[in-house]
């Protein structure tokens, strides 16, 4: 047995845990990066109160953000002012941090070049710098506090562009279950189908390992059994904790793997058909299992993780959550399907795929009624 795993976040988890916020910016200055609705419910003060070393606040950002939204923070922000990120957030909020945070001498004159350069051909030079990110966390799926990637949209050439390199992992993951009490239903919902497509996808991979499937196949069970009583409790902050953690436990097996064809498939659906990401990622979850069952071993890390119908488990999954997986209800076409399937090969996350996916497309067109 031979396999490699790497993850450096250092993860301090808990109920409260926020507190302990002060202990890892030390005496570096902050930049803090939120969106607006922590600054509306006055959460950004009081975590400013607590933190004097936070001397800069960015509170705009938006779901998806996109490369226009980037190159607008990016051309403003002096990288001589802050020695640290905290990013309080989801992923998007994390995932611009991680842009964010790379950079060169502030004599380099043009900023953005850098940044687009390498989300559009992953160009790397030695001389590019990088300020550490302290990610915390405020929904429990994306996974972002702990993977080396990032995810930046462009909406105008509806294109999805994913930084990555061996220095974008997070200094800190400060994951305090607390901070995912005021996520309404339906953000719970995205985001833990996420999380469970992560693990699912950490399992067909071809980078998966030992230790990547152990955190899989226990993230997958907690999920299926914690999400459906979350969004019957939104308020039960033990459930919150126990969803962190399996959907902590999913970021740490796909920060090894990366993601696969759901995933893959999804980017079309996000920037052609608004579905939001966490359905897009999921909604074809059901038909991937089919093809998965074929494969003898890929059908005991299923069995194992969502019992011996694991098709089934995840229909009532999705049925508890009144979720469809009819793709017809998002207005998706034999034409859409046949437009994802081409894209596959421009998608580096289809080549981490064990899934036959002419089978698999096979099984999707059947479903649709519209040319």
């Amino acid at each position: 047995m031979n396999f490699k795993y790497y993850n450096p976040v250092k993860i301090d988890f808990g109920i409260g845990s926020l507190e302990r916020l002060p202990l890892w910016i030390g005496d570096r200055k902050a930049l803090l990066i939120t969106s607006k609705g922590f600054q509306t419910r006055g959460f950004v003060n009081l975590i400013v109160e607590k933190n004097p070393l936070i001397t800069q606040i960015i509170n705009d950002i938006q779901p998806n953000p996109t490369l226009k939204q980037l190159e607008v923070l990016y051309k403003e922000l002096n990288f001589d002012s802050f020695d640290v990120i905290v990013a309080l957030g989801g992923g998007s909020v994390i995932d611009i941090a991680k842009a964010l945070s790379i950079y060169k001498e502030s004599s380099y004159v043009e900023p953005f070049k850098l940044i687009r350069e390498m989300l559009t051909n992953g160009h790397q030079s030695n001389d590019i710098l990088y300020k550490p990110i302290i990610a915390i966390p405020t929904t429990a799926g994306t996974g972002s506090e702990v993977t080396p990637w990032g995810t930046i949209w462009d909406d105008v050439n509806k294109k999805k562009y994913s930084i990555h390199t061996d220095q974008l992992w997070c200094e800190v993951a400060l994951c305090d279950p607390n901070l995912t009490l005021t996520l309404p239903m339906d953000l719970t919902i995205q985001t833990g189908l996420d999380a469970l497509s992560h693990s699912l996808e950490s399992i067909w991979n071809v980078n998966s390992s030992p230790l990547s499937l152990s955190y899989a196949t226990s993230a997958i069970p907690k999920i299926i059994d914690i999400l459906p009583k979350l969004v019957n409790n939104l308020d039960d902050v033990s459930l919150r904790a126990e969803m962190m953690l399996a959907t902590l436990q999913a970021g740490l097996a796909f920060s090894n793997t990366q993601t696969a064809i759901a995933h893959a498939m999804s980017y079309y659906m996000t920037l052609h058909k608004d579905i939001p990401h966490g359905i897009a990622a999921s909604i074809t979850l059901p038909d991937i299992v089919k093809v998965a069952l074929s494969n003898d071993e890929l059908r005991l890390y299923l069995q194992n993780s969502l019992g011996q119908n694991p098709v089934g488990s995840l229909e009532e999954l999705f049925g508890k959550l009144y979720v469809s997986t009819d793709y017809n209800e998002y207005n998706l076409s034999k034409n859409d399907f046949s437009l994802i399937e081409n894209s596959l090969s421009q998608t580096s996350r289809a080549g981490n795929s064990l899934i036959d996916s002419d089978k698999l497309f096979e099984i999707v067109t059947g479903k649709i009624k519209s040319i």
